[in-house]
């Protein structure tokens, strides 16, 4: 009859705790983050009253029998179960979308919380209303000035500092895009004339070639057995100024001279035995220049320009400068088009006096326009070479095609050094600029190659921020560039039910729940990170009326099992009356 007194007694306990945890749980329906716990029960120690026995010598066996002493606790758990997003439109209340705690601290002691009400402090640290620094990964300024977060950085408390000075970084890269005109320069053209002898009709194309160093246009005939070629400057109208007889030789073939040439005016080309057989080739503008504005080591600004100018077909040749009149090194090169107005090559131009930039592999090469060596004299090269160098000083191939090699194809070295000046008298290291022209293009259209970005910024102060989805902290700079600040942590575990609720909406690590896994929000399994959002309580009112119900009827039986054993022991005291 005590055995069930003390059952009882257990079962109210038992209860009692767990309309504890019902209470708990509703008692935190509005708080932010929190994780509802539920209880479970196990039976106590049993007593056995009759032994089991198996069957034997023709008889049955005999289950056992045994009486239970009662009920206690056997675990209370947490429910990790995603809570529902309130929005508040403040940037640092964050949710975590998916699995992840974030990581806080005091001192040294890391904790985890799913609570993302943050808040800056008087220093600009990141804390929960408790104070625990929030954890993650701080940007530094690298080496090229510009900011960002170290691949070796360690978690830390993060610091979002609206004021705070971002140094000045000097520019290294400059992107180009648009199109330069197919058209611009003078337009190749071809004639049909009749060989003076065999009367048969065959064509003669005229090529145009710039020479940028003199000014000076030449020309080339190409046919079947065709030669010939020219040279005369322009003026600003179009017509010939200047022509160059010394340079000139007719167009013609074994059989005789072909086509006329011309001297003055109009650049027209007239077959020689009719001339109403003529082609008057078209001139336009071959010149584009573009600026931009670049930034030294001390955040100065400098104004660069670019200038492209058609100097072959497919072929524009870029030449850097600055406004200030500083002495630009590595400052020329030339860029080629494939037949679908796509760019297909950056070169440098070959100099017969720096044996650095001359091709690799090339023996020998015939100097179209001669080229003065050290001494001043005047060389040509090897007029057999197969390889030959125009004015400018683009080599091309010019033997038979085979292995890998075709007429016409361009031998330069790939122009992959760095545009470098010296800021004049400012202190500043020397500005080194790569330049980039992959966004380039050339068709029959209208020259609008311009600037596209540039890497460099000058010195500015931190006027705003926000945080990404991966945990990146933006900060927006009066200088008008934005810059990473910091990066938001998270944490997962082996068992996160394993966690030890430590009060304040945060968690402590135990030997059973693993060691924590810290990553960036959206990696190895961790959930992105809401700003302007909190997650809820998930505690779900129905369920904890229900289990209050359950708690109050198991209350109320196991009480009702002990008045009815008090008064069966009150008829047995009875009994001896």
């Amino acid at each position: 009859m005590l055995g069930s007194l003390y059952s009882s007694i257990s079962g109210m306990k038992a209860h009692q705790t767990k309309l504890d945890v019902v209470g708990n749980n509703i008692a935190n329906v509005n708080t932010t983050g929190f994780k509802k716990t539920s209880i479970n029960f196990e039976e106590t120690m049993t007593q056995t009253v009759k032994g089991a026995r198996g069957p034997v010598d023709g008889q049955g066996g005999v289950n056992p029998s045994t009486i239970g002493l009662g009920t206690k606790v056997s675990s209370i758990n947490t429910n990790f179960e995603s809570g529902a997003q309130q929005t508040t439109g403040r940037k640092t209340d964050l949710r975590i979308d998916g699995n992840g705690f974030f990581v806080v601290s005091e001192g040294a002691n890391k904790m985890y919380s799913r609570a993302g009400n943050f808040n800056l402090d008087g220093n600009g640290n990141l804390v929960n209303p408790s104070g625990l620094k929030v954890q993650g990964w701080q940007a530094t300024i690298k080496e090229d000035g510009s900011q960002g977060i170290a691949a070796d950085a360690e978690v830390g408390p993060l610091a979002i500092k609206v004021g705070a000075t971002l140094p000045g970084k000097a520019t290294d890269t400059v992107n180009f895009g648009g199109n330069l005109n197919q058209n611009a320069g003078i337009s190749n053209i071809t004639l049909n004339v009749k060989d003076p002898v065999t009367g048969g009709k065959l064509d003669v194309a005229v090529k145009f070639n710039y020479d940028t160093t003199n000014d000076k246009w030449y020309w080339n005939a190409e046919g079947q057995g065709v030669t010939g070629k020219g040279a005369f400057q322009l003026d600003d109208k179009g017509n010939i100024k200047k022509s160059f007889p010394q340079e000139t030789t007719p167009i013609q073939n074994a059989n005789g001279i072909l086509i006329q040439s011309p001297i003055a005016g109009k650049i027209t080309f007239s077959e020689l035995a009719d001339m109403s057989n003529r082609k008057t080739a078209q001139v336009s503008d071959n010149l584009v220049t573009t600026s931009a504005e670049v930034y030294d080591t001390l955040g100065n600004t400098h104004t660069t320009s670019v200038k492209y100018t058609k100097v072959a077909e497919n072929i524009w040749e870029w030449k850097a400068g600055v406004a200030n009149g500083s002495k630009i090194n590595n400052g020329k090169g030339f860029l080629t088009f494939d037949a679908r107005g796509q760019l297909n090559g950056n070169y440098l131009y070959a100099d017969p006096n720096d044996t650095t930039t001359m091709p690799e592999g090339v023996a020998t090469i015939y100097y179209e326009g001669g080229v003065k060596d050290a001494t001043g004299a005047v060389t040509f090269g090897d007029v057999a070479s197969n390889y030959v160098m125009d004015s400018n000083g683009v080599v091309r191939y010019r033997g038979p095609a085979g292995q890998g090699m075709e007429p016409g194809q361009i031998m330069n070295k790939q122009f992959d050094g760095k545009v470098m000046f010296d800021p004049a008298d400012n202190g500043a290291a020397p500005v080194e600029l790569t330049l980039n022209f992959s966004g380039v293009s050339q068709f029959a259209a209208n020259s609008t190659v311009a600037l596209e970005s540039q890497n460099g910024y000058g010195m500015g102060e931190l006027e705003t921020y926000n945080i990404t989805d991966t945990g990146d902290i933006m900060g927006f700079y009066s200088n008008g560039y934005q810059q990473i600040i910091g990066r938001i942590a998270l944490a997962k575990f082996t068992n996160q039910e394993g966690l030890q609720n430590a009060g304040g909406s945060v968690f402590k690590q135990t030997s059973n729940s693993g060691e924590a896994v810290i990553q960036k929000p959206g990696q190895a399994g961790l959930g992105k990170v809401v700003a302007g959002a909190l997650e809820m309580s998930n505690v779900d009112l129905g369920q904890e009326f229900t289990d209050m119900i359950i708690a109050q009827r198991g209350f109320q039986a196991n009480s009702k099992t002990i008045s009815t054993a008090d008064t069966i022991l009150n008829e047995l005291i009875n009994l001896k009356r």
